[in-house]
């Protein structure tokens, strides 16, 4: 499955993202666009965090690594939330089907899943699933 920084930034917000985090940052909408597609294409050649890159993404583009540092949080941090939002409504979408499948003799996989015993699998796969990219986009402050 083939990566693509910008494809993945038009998915969670796009224009949007990229303004809201040029304005916390104070830098231009264009400018944070760039570095934000360069952090993201980095992490995935290098499989390190976002902020790990930002020496070389600064040096490359001519941002001050302060700057780039302060995009790749508010990248990463979007990013996270997303996946949250997205477990959410996964978690919604599949709650009767996950009490049809407990009934079944499925059941015993599907309480294996549930790390904290609360009935629903689908949160500790999400947030098994943040860590990873938590891994990859840095941590979540």
């Amino acid at each position: 499955m083939s990566f693509d920084p910008k494809e993945l930034l038009n998915k969670v917000g796009g224009n949007e993202l990229v303004k809201n985090i040029s304005d916390k940052v104070g830098v231009g909408a264009e400018q944070a666009q760039n570095v934000a597609h360069d952090l993201l294409a980095k992490a995935q050649e290098t499989g390190s965090g976002l902020v790990d890159n930002a020496e070389e993404v600064a040096a490359k583009l001519g941002v001050p690594v302060e700057k780039v540092q302060e995009i790749a949080k508010n990248l990463g941090g979007t990013l996270q939330e997303k996946a949250g939002e997205l477990g959410e409504m996964a978690s919604g979408a599949f709650g009767g089907v996950l009490d049809k499948i407990k009934a079944s003799p499925l059941g015993d996989a599907m309480n294996k899943l549930d790390k904290d015993g609360d009935g629903n699998p689908i949160n500790d796969i999400v947030d098994g699933a943040k860590n990873v990219i938590g891994g990859i986009f840095g941590k979540k402050d």
